[in-house]
This record gives structure tokens, C-alpha cells and sequence, in this order.
């Protein structure tokens, strides 16, 4: 396999399960070996530890001028419970390589470093180009949180930023954010055998279904942004009761909100909590979001937006921007003015999936478009 087939093979082999909470250093194995790799084709690389022992990693290699792209795509993987594929040791077959983190995003890991590789044994640089590795992408984000903390998106300064996923070689310049919430309904619980005049909560979560699905979800259609639509919200666990025979005291369920472009999800929230408890003054509880991140539009018209658009033109690939329902580190990195596009090779459809793969023509041509963009001035405007 050439270059970029190996690296992504030797990276499949490194565990890197996200622990989802666990106090366990588990993407620190793969950040090591990154950085080892990294130094070993003529760049500098250091570690950054987030939380329990998981580190970042971030690579640098200077250029002509200060400004600086930035490549940044994460390091975890989901679980290998269920695949129906070795999820270490990687194979090919019918022109993909399989295993877990092939296409999510391992892959477009591969491509940034031999790029950058290739970048450094055969220029020209004309921007300092800096890899960003980061840990928790699949859970709760810290290692993009700790990466901003660090400077890392303001330095150079940044002239824009590509975040690997796979995107099936589309510049996806869109993706929507998303709030998550529980909504407990409460009651006096009792006999199954006398309900009557007793608040029954599954009975009133029912009712609270009725009205997200039936009106709220239906007027968030006004909302819709060119790339991505509208908003969305959908009921996506329930729980509660003890027994058969047994009236719950309490239940509980959980509720995903998909913002766009221009909502706050912290506002998403108080305002869903305002409507519901105007609507069930008493008995309901919605608890603050227990996850939310933010939706992201960056401008199409950005010279770096442009830059990646006609690089893909010049490839032979669709250049035009796309939008996505999914989140990405890339609403992250856009808090601090950065342009961003997502990108890489193999298709969301096969993220997290048990036979995970990316396809080997795609994989190759997302570095012939790494190799093109980072061998081009991009025109800011800015002193460089």
C-alpha cells in the first residue's frame, strides 16, 4: 500500500475507543504515535494533556509566511461491540480498507500528516500549517475546548481551518448544533387498580410528546437555513415506572433539539422550558441541557472558502458547498473567527458502522486536495 494506505492502517491498529466519561488515558497511545511520526518526517510535535491522561497533539510546520492553516480532526473512536470486521487489524478488500475509525476520522487523519509530510520534503510553504489532533470529539468535546484554551485557533493568525470527516470529498461549510435535554413529569404514584384523579406522569409525558411532535417541532419549519433546513426535534428515550401494577411517581424523557445557524442552544432551551411549563404549570420538570453545541455557516464567499472550492474544481470534484445534519469540531474553532470547512475522505453513512471503511480512491484523493491547498497562497487581505 503507498504512503497514505500505510500510515491510516498503522493508525487503525492503535486503539483509540473514546471511555465516554472513564478515567482512562485512551487516545494517548495514537497522540504518541502521531507525534513520534510527525517528528520522524521533519516536524515538531507536542502533547497536550486534557483530562485523565488524554492528550492532544499538536503538529507544526513553519512556512513562509505567519498565517497559518490549520487541519484539525479528532482522535477517538466509537465502540467495536457488534463489528462484523476486524476493528484492529485492518483489511482490504474491493478497494477499501476496512476497521474502526477507517472513515471516522482516522482517515482524514492519515491524509493531513502525509500531506504535511510531503510538505516538508518538497515544498514550497507559503502559509505555516499546523495539525490538531484532539481527544473527545464522540462525547463531550473537551479536547477542541482545551485546544481553544490553548490558543491554538488564534495563533498565526489563523487563515482557516479544515476539519476532517468523512464528507465524501464534499466541503461541507454547514452543519447544524444540537441541544439535549430531559423532561421529567412527576406523581403521586398509587395502585394501579385506582387511577382515578391521580396524575399518572407517562400519562402527561404522552401529552407532552403530543404537542412537541404535533405543534412545536411542525413551526420550527420558519426557521430553515439554506445548506441545512430547518431546526428538528425528536423524542429519543423514555423511561420510568417500577412495576405492572404500580402508578409511576416519576418519568422522564429525553429530548434532541437540532439547532441552525443564528439560535443559541442555551436560549433553545429556556424558551422550550418557558413553553412546556406555561403549558404544564405543575408536575413537570426540564432539567438544563446535559449536552449542546453550537450549529455552524461559514461564508461562502471566505478567500479560504473559495480556496477549497477551487481546489476541488481543479481536482475534477464538486466544489460547491454543502450543508449537514450533524455536528463536527468545527463550530468550535468558528467561535474564535475562524473560516471552516469539514472534509475528508469516506462517507458519514459508514461513521460508527461494523464493517467501517473508506473508500482507497477516495482516500487518495483527498490528499491530492490537502497537497494542492497547502502548496496555495490564499489572498486575506491581511498582512503577511
Amino acid at each position: 500500500m503507498a504512503d497514505v494506505e500505510e500510515l491510516l492502517a498503522q493508525l487503525i491498529r492503535i486503539p483509540s475507543i473514546n471511555p465516554r466519561g472513564r478515567a482512562e488515558p485512551a487516545e494517548t497511545p495514537l497522540a504518541e504515535y502521531v507525534a513520534d511520526w510527525a517528528r520522524g518526517h521533519g516536524m515538531a510535535a507536542d502533547l497536550h494533556e486534557v483530562v485523565d491522561g488524554r492528550c492532544n497533539v499538536v503538529v507544526t510546520l513553519p512556512g513562509d509566511s505567519a498565517e497559518t492553516i490549520l487541519l484539525e480532526t479528532h482522535l477517538d473512536t466509537v465502540e467495536t461491540e457488534g463489528m462484523t470486521v476486524a476493528p484492529f487489524a485492518p483489511t482490504v478488500a474491493d478497494g477499501r480498507l476496512h476497521g474502526r475509525g477507517a472513515c471516522d476520522a482516522k482517515g482524514p487523519l492519515a491524509v493531513f500528516l502525509t500531506a504535511m509530510a510531503d510538505l516538508a520534503r518538497r515544498g514550497p510553504r507559503p502559509h505555516t500549517v499546523v495539525l490538531a489532533g484532539v481527544v473527545d470529539e464522540e462525547h463531550v468535546y473537551r479536547g477542541v475546548l482545551h485546544l481553544r484554551d490553548q490558543g491554538v485557533t488564534r495563533n498565526g493568525p489563523v487563515v482557516g481551518a479544515v476539519v476532517g470527516e468523512p464528507t465524501s470529498l464534499r466541503m461541507v461549510t454547514a452543519h447544524k448544533g444540537c441541544m439535549r435535554c430531559r423532561i421529567t413529569a412527576r406523581g403521586p404514584g398509587g395502585h394501579s387498580s385506582e387511577p382515578w384523579g391521580r396524575v399518572n406522569p407517562i400519562a402527561t409525558l404522552a401529552q407532552v410528546v403530543d404537542h412537541l411532535t404535533g405543534e412545536y417541532a411542525p413551526a420550527l419549519e420558519a426557521l430553515a437555513r439554506p445548506l441545512v433546513g430547518p431546526p428538528s426535534l425528536a423524542v429519543t428515550m423514555i423511561e420510568g415506572g417500577t412495576g405492572p401494577n404500580v402508578l409511576p411517581e416519576s418519568a422522564t424523557i429525553t429530548v434532541d433539539r437540532r439547532t441552525v445557524a443564528g439560535e443559541d442552544p442555551h436560549a433553545v432551551w429556556s424558551e422550550l422550558r418557558h413553553d412546556l411549563l406555561t403549558r404544564w404549570p405543575e408536575h413537570l420538570e426540564v432539567a438544563e441541557p446535559h449536552i449542546v453545541d453550537h450549529a455552524l455557516e461559514t461564508d461562502p464567499g471566505d478567500p479560504f472558502v473559495r480556496a477549497v472550492g477551487d481546489v476541488l474544481r481543479e481536482a475534477g470534484h464538486d466544489p460547491e458547498p454543502k450543508g449537514v445534519g450533524h455536528g463536527t469540531d468545527a463550530s468550535k474553532i468558528a467561535w474564535d473567527g475562524v473560516p471552516c470547512v469539514v472534509f475528508g475522505p469516506g462517507a458519514i453513512a459508514q461513521a460508527h458502522t461494523p464493517a467501517e471503511f473508506v473508500p482507497l480512491a477516495e482516500l487518495h484523493a483527498a490528499r491530492g486536495v490537502l497537497d494542492a491547498l497547502l502548496r496555495r497562497r490564499i489572498h486575506t487581505g491581511a498582512p503577511a
